[in-house]
């Protein structure tokens, strides 16, 4: 389950896209850590359980900062220190500054505050990670006891909905003696949460508590945490789900309308108008009103479980842009899909404003089906989160991703109702629904 916050989203952004001198596309990986003027990274956030004697497992890992210049593959390490060490493999796609993790691997010796050397390409910064004995248990009280914790609330909490680890509840913590913690509350409304993990080093701190179980009814559910002598509250808004009356992961129908929340734009809204044809297909007519642009119209059709696009070949991504206006069906969403699924368009081939000749091609992906996501104050059953990225090359070379990716989120009976669109590295955009009205 996912919650969904509110930033903006601006579908007709440009953006540049990165060329080099020769105008060629080029996908180096390139970037440093990020690290202090003592050479210690910064930030670096040590989590999991650090026991002499006792092997790693996937939950202990650092997680560091870099700076990438360009995408493509990576390799971050530690050097081995008291047994164990640290590592992480991958591949990154858009640029700026990402958190990487680094998994542990191997059994610390022997307790004490172990450095390493993180090192990726030419940059390495140090961080420190303590290892604690087998019988040290933490010493920590509540902050905000013991009234109200001093916390913060992540997540969708719907009616009926089993919660997973995306649920949970971040809580400030002073610990006064580090190590092993484990903390849980009261079982409230059929869920409840709880956390366990390791304090290395004493102070102000935070805790993630994540919850389980599912929400039985609708409503605000008030909590109690324990943590030694001091005790403080905290409460969680359940929500119920919509209930829809249309099946259709996009409704076309006439005089339908969804109003979203655009904190660049304002409101937008989106109206079902009309309908039109062109080279023989039945576009539907929405008309999407704009502050202070005003409207702009888009052409839609369903054939079969596939839903198209007619417009500008090139509107979908910021990457580049065409010297022509040339339009076709995009092929952007379709009914029945799985997690997994992936499909995409044809290629695409004109030259760009800049003088290159490129070839174009969108790629979309279903990352969850049938999944429950809150948006705002409104809570949705079966949606279906859709990813796209889009590929460029040249006429003869091999395709590269472009900085920038897309999400949507579409809800059975109600349609779109929240997107993102991540670009160079940074969050570019987000619109979320407020209300809206399917015949």
């Amino acid at each position: 389950m996912k919650t969904i916050l509110f930033t903006f989203f601006a579908t007709t952004a440009t953006l540049l896209f990165l060329f080099s001198c020769q105008k060629e596309i080029r996908f180096i990986s390139q970037g440093e850590l990020v690290r202090d003027a003592n050479n210690n990274c910064k930030p670096v956030i040590v989590t999991g359980h650090f026991i002499s004697g006792n092997y790693l497992s996937a939950a202990d890992h650092l997680e560091v900062e870099v700076h990438f210049a360009a995408i493509g593959a990576y390799t971050i390490a530690t050097d081995t220190v008291n047994g164990y060490f640290f590592n992480a493999e991958g591949n990154v796609k858009d640029t700026g500054f990402t958190s990487i993790k680094l998994s542990g691997h191997g059994k610390p010796l022997n307790a004490g505050n172990d450095q390493f050397r993180i090192v990726y390409g030419n940059s390495s910064c140090t961080a420190s990670v303590r290892v604690l004995n087998a019988a040290s248990t933490a010493s920590f009280t509540l902050e905000g006891s013991p009234n109200s914790c001093i916390d913060t609330v992540v997540g969708g909490y719907i009616k009926g909905v089993s919660m997973d680890p995306s649920s949970h509840v971040i809580i400030e913590v002073n610990v006064t003696t580090p190590g092993i913690y484990s903390v849980s509350t009261d079982t409230v409304n059929g869920y409840t949460f709880s956390s366990a993990g390791t304090f290395s080093f004493p102070g102000e701190q935070v805790i993630s508590l994540v919850a389980s179980g599912t929400p039985l009814n609708a409503g605000t559910d008030v909590f109690t945490l324990n943590a030694g002598p001091s005790t403080c509250t905290f409460s969680i808004t359940v929500l119920s789900a919509f209930v829809a009356t249309n099946n259709d992961l996009f409704p076309l129908s006439i005089n339908s309308f969804w109003n979203y929340d655009d904190t660049f734009y304002g409101n937008v809204k989106t109206s079902i108008i009309d309908t039109g044809t062109h080279n023989g297909n039945l576009y539907t007519v929405m008309e999407e009103q704009i502050n202070p642009t005003g409207p702009v119209l888009h052409l839609y059709r369903r054939a079969g479980a596939d839903y198209y696009e007619y417009m500008v070949i090139d509107g979908y991504t910021s990457s580049l842009h065409y010297g022509k206006r040339i339009y076709d069906d995009i092929l952007f969403l379709k009914e029945n899909l799985s997690t997994g699924d992936t499909w995409e368009t044809k290629e695409f081939t004109d030259t760009a404003d800049f003088g290159q000749v490129l070839v174009l091609q969108y790629r979309f992906a279903c990352v969850a089906s049938n999944t429950s996501v809150v948006v705002g104050t409104n809570a949705f059953s079966h949606v279906y989160e859709v990813e796209m990225v889009p590929w460029l090359r040249t006429v003869n070379g091999p395709y590269g991703q472009a900085n920038e990716k897309y999400k949507w989120y579409y809800a059975k009976g109600v349609g779109l109702i929240y997107r993102k669109t991540l670009s160079v590295g940074f969050n570019y955009g987000e619109q979320n629904i407020k209300n809206w009205h399917v015949n």
